[in-house]
């Protein structure tokens, strides 16, 4: 795979997480947090959002989904840390990382 498929698909990986995050987090709000129902038909509407974006990827739908996992482990951290301002702590970046090559170990490497 070139340096830019695997950038795509990358991108591709982290627009999902941002979908599946966003629109639990409005789903999250509405229920948990007594927002307005409009939070949970969006969310509804940003998580049917999430459902395409994985389709564009390049192999099967398990590897895809294998591989979505490490992405949206890193991304969950990401979000918490800007969104609900919760710094990870050592253990959860490690494990984090730990992820993130799992990733590179089932999507990337050529076979």
């Amino acid at each position: 795979m070139i340096m830019m498929d695997i950038a795509i698909s990358l991108l591709l990986f982290f627009v999902a997480a941002l979908f599946e995050i966003g629109g639990g987090y409005l789903v999250w709000l509405w229920l948990r947090e007594k927002k307005s129902w409009t939070y949970g038909l969006l969310g509804a509407a940003v998580l049917f959002c999430y459902g395409i974006v994985p389709t564009f990827q390049h192999a099967h739908f398990a590897r895809v989904y294998a591989a979505y996992g490490g992405i949206f482990i890193v991304s969950s951290l990401i979000w918490g840390f800007y969104v609900d301002k919760k710094k990870p702590d050592k253990y959860e970046i490690i494990g984090a990382f730990i992820a993130l090559a799992g990733v590179f170990v089932m999507f990337y490497i050529p076979r």
